[in-house]
């Protein structure tokens, strides 16, 4: 086997694998705000091993935070009880709106509850986050 041949064999297999995950909830409509903009291409995150048996992994995602996109990263985190995690979300209006609800935890009558406090986080890639285009964009802070 040629060595450029394997390479999508093993960027298959690093990819691969699967991560204990929350119960999901869909996003209420209710959830939804209006944004000025998209949020970027997502940020490289790797993820630390699991650290204990009960924890489910919460992907990294972009927030609205003061006017910018803010990343909080992915973590591990311990699942309040009776609860599902809405995923953050983001869907254009038949306008051309942007609207955009950040990931909760919600309980069985679909309130929202506390964030549970992360147990690991992800570490980030070292590279900037860029645009399709490939220019760098900018934005908030990383909330860990």
């Amino acid at each position: 086997m040629r060595p450029l041949a394997a390479a999508p064999l093993l960027y298959a297999l690093a990819c691969g694998g699967s991560l204990t995950t929350p119960d999901y909830v869909a996003q209420p409509t209710s959830a939804l705000v209006a944004v000025p903009q998209a949020p970027p291409p997502a940020h490289v995150e790797f993820v630390p091993p699991q650290p204990a048996r009960g924890t489910v992994w919460i992907d990294g995602e972009w927030l609205w935070d003061a006017g910018r996109w803010s990343w909080r990263s992915g973590r591990w985190v311990v699942p309040p009880t009776g609860c599902r995690f809405a995923p953050w979300t983001m869907v254009r209006g038949p306008d051309g709106t942007i609207y955009y609800a950040g990931g909760s935890w919600r309980d069985s009558n679909d309130q929202i509850v506390s964030d549970p406090t992360p147990i690991a986080s992800a570490r980030l890639g070292r590279g900037q986050v860029v645009d399709p285009a490939g220019e760098p964009v900018v934005t908030g802070r990383t909330i860990h």
